[in-house]
């Protein structure tokens, strides 16, 4: 992998990130779940239980 496209992978993941960060702080203020992975299976997580995943 050339170092171009090794920091053009780095902006793209940079860029996941903080989308995925905002969008995770939205749904919390607006009291919505999310689901997120945790590599085995999906969880929920509600903001109204303290952000637990709900199992």
């Amino acid at each position: 992998m050339s170092e171009k496209s090794s920091l053009e992978s780095l902006k793209a993941l940079r860029a996941l990130q903080s989308a995925a960060t905002k969008t995770i702080e939205r749904k919390r203020r607006l009291g919505q779940y999310w689901v997120v992975w945790d590599g085995q299976k999906p969880l929920i997580v509600n903001p109204e239980n303290g952000d637990a995943p709900v199992k």
